[in-house]
């Protein structure tokens, strides 16, 4: 009888320590699901953050790299119009030096009596003393002055998209009954109407009298004002051409 009630206590007891130690466990693994709970979602967030960071990334490089394609592309298209550009000049430029070249040869003969050519802002001058072009003390083309302007006319007819631009000048004494600016005008229409005669395009005059207000030498001296009694021809590109390429 003794021996069974001593069996009871000790299966109680082992029951108690048991269910003692199954609480425990059970506690302990509550406790471990809630921090492992904690730690997911504190994992989930942080996950979600980079997730975040990493869209705002990738937005902000197909941004750049939208800019940067952009930015390439007018890099490109300039370089190209520059080249363009390049080119235009590098072409007016042997063009100009080859119109000098011609306006040189042509006018070799005439040197020595007041035909000089020069190379000037971009343009090509050709400066005729009025001696060689006109009657004395009028704006009439003389018999040499028809021979010059045929002469010139040739080597003018080979650049017909070139501009011509006449300029009279005079020295500062007045003239048989009208002034300096009405005779350098006549002098140089009378030039472009010879020219015209030589079959060149009269679109392509521009015809000006400037008088005795642009000279080059002394009014002072008979030296300077023979300098100054000239008449301008002056060939020029298209340069809004040049510069208006697009």
């Amino acid at each position: 009888m003794l021996q069974k009630i001593s069996l009871a206590w000790l299966l109680l007891f082992t029951l108690m320590a048991t269910s003692c130690v199954s609480k425990k466990k059970y506690q302990a693994a509550v406790i471990d699901a809630h921090n492992k709970q904690m730690s997911m979602d504190s994992l989930a967030r942080k996950n979600s953050e980079l997730q975040s960071q990493l869209n705002d990334a990738i937005s902000s490089n197909k941004m750049l790299t939208s800019e940067r394609d952009k930015f390439q592309k007018e890099s490109e298209d300039s370089h190209k119009e520059l080249e363009g550009y390049t080119s235009a000049v590098n072409e007016y430029m042997t063009n100009m030096d080859e119109v000098e070249k011609k306006m040189k040869d042509a006018m070799a003969d005439y040197a020595d009596r007041g035909a000089n050519v020069e190379y000037k802002n971009g343009w090509v001058y050709l400066t005729l003393d009025d001696k060689l072009l006109y009657k004395k003390g009028s704006s009439k083309i003389s018999k040499d002055g028809e021979t010059v302007l045929g002469t010139l006319s040739s080597v003018i007819n080979e650049y017909p998209k070139m501009g011509v631009v006449v300029v009279g000048h005079t020295d500062d004494k007045a003239g048989h009954g009208r002034d300096n600016w009405t005779l350098s005008t006549e002098r140089a229409n009378s030039v472009v109407r010879a020219l015209k005669d030589n079959k060149i395009d009269p679109a392509r005059f521009t015809v000006a009298g400037q008088g005795e207000y642009n000279p080059v030498a002394d009014n002072s001296t008979e030296e300077g004002r023979a300098q100054n009694r000239r008449t301008e021809i002056i060939l020029l590109p298209e340069t809004f051409k040049l510069l208006n390429r697009k």
